[in-house]
This record gives C-alpha cells, structure tokens and sequence, in this order.
C-alpha cells in the first residue's frame, strides 16, 4: 500500500506480517498427513473401547436361567419341622437363602422377609404329601418362624427388596420379579413373575396341598400353563 507525503511516494507500514515458512515440500506434506491420520487412528480405538465398556456393563436378561433351581418352597410339615424343597442337589453348606412369606391376595397382613443360611442336606423328605420328584431337601437356619406361614426360598442375593401394596419385588438374575399367593379350594398356589404390570410373565409356579377347605382367591391367571 502507497501513501502520498510531501509530494513522496512512500511505502505503509501494515501490521500483518506474513508467515515466514508458508511452502512445504511434498515430504512435510506427507508426514503431517501421517500425524493426522495417526491421531484419529488413536481416537477411534479409545472410543470404540470404551463404547464396548459401557455396553459390557449393562447386562441382559438371562433367558436360559432355570427358575427352579434357585427358587424352592419352605415349610413346616405335620410336626413343625421346616424344610426347603427345591429342585437344585448342589447346594452348599453356608449358601444364603432369602426367604419370603406373601399373604394370600386380598389379606390385610405384613409381609415377611428373612435371611438364613443352608444348615444340612436331608435325605428324606419333610413333607411326603408336597415332595416332587426332582426336589432336594435341606435344614435351613432362620431363627424362628411361624410355623403356620410357607416361605418362597430364594438361593442367592436378592437386590433391593421392598414391598409394594400386597405384593413383594425384587431384583435377581437381571430381573425384576414380583412374589404372589393365593387359594384354590384345598390348597396354596405360589407364583412368581418377571416383567411389568403390563406386560407380566410367569416364571415360576409351585402347588401346596392343605389337605382342608379354603377360601378360594386366585384369579384366571393363576392357573394357566407357564409360557416358555
């Protein structure tokens, strides 16, 4: 840029100043793009790892979880002697059991939650008239219980129970799981189920015989077959 000063033809400062290194050869060219490529490369691969980290720690549902291995029932037989009857032979000495007492539906009564612990196998059964065929039976220390009240036995940690109105939640083996009783015309039928209240699956049912009448209280779905 030209001014004009006394007549003179004099050149203007300007405060820009241009690069002093504005040309690179091809080999500049070259490795800068390898630096790019590189640090994207990087970028990508602490992404992806991560993304795979975060997809690791939400699990599934486990839909091949066999239900009656790890739920039972325990009861008092004619003598007052408690048993849990489950379908599972390889239960340790010391394994934690959660038990849960549901009163029937439409009954005004706490419910109950216990923890105990496997005391001992039995080689026989409590309870000839309940016993099924492919139940184990084992000594549970609970402290004392009522022996009028049969408890759903669950092997294992159940996270975060609480109740809600008549009924007992869960979680366990990455389901939320809901614990029900009711009556038929003699005896129990114990029921539990994964899913929301719209959209409820059974997942385990088991029958106990009374031997008396009672007032029935199931519903239509209680007595439906469980759906694969």
């Amino acid at each position: 840029m030209f001014i004009q000063t006394g007549g003179e033809s004099q050149l203007a400062k300007s405060d820009y100043s241009a690069p002093q290194n504005s040309c690179y050869t091809y080999r500049d060219l070259k490795n800068r793009w390898r630096q790019i490529f590189g640090r994207v490369a990087t970028l990508g691969l602490v992404w992806k790892l991560g993304l795979s980290q975060g997809f690791a720690a939400q699990p599934k549902p486990d839909a091949t979880i066999d239900w009656s291995r790890h739920i039972g029932l325990f009861a008092a037989n004619s003598h007052g002697k408690f048993c849990l009857s489950i379908a599972n032979g390889a239960l340790k000495l010391g394994q934690k059991i959660v038990l849960i007492w549901v009163p029937v539906e439409g009954e005004r009564r706490e419910l109950e939650i216990r923890r105990g612990k496997i005391a001992a196998k039995l080689a026989a059964p409590c309870d000839e008239t309940n016993r099924q065929v492919t139940d184990s039976v084992y000594r549970v220390g609970a402290g004392k219980l009522d022996i009028g009240r049969i408890y759903f036995a669950l092997v294992g940690r159940a996270i975060g129970l609480r109740v809600a109105g008549a009924e007992v939640k869960t979680r366990f083996g990455n389901r939320d799981l809901i614990f029900r009783s009711c009556t038929s015309t003699e005896g129990f039928h114990f029921s539990i189920w994964s899913g929301t209240e719209l959209k409820e699956q059974e997942i385990w049912r088991r029958y106990f015989y009374l031997g008396y009448d009672v007032e029935p209280t199931c519903a239509e779905r209680d007595f439906e077959e469980i759906k694969p």
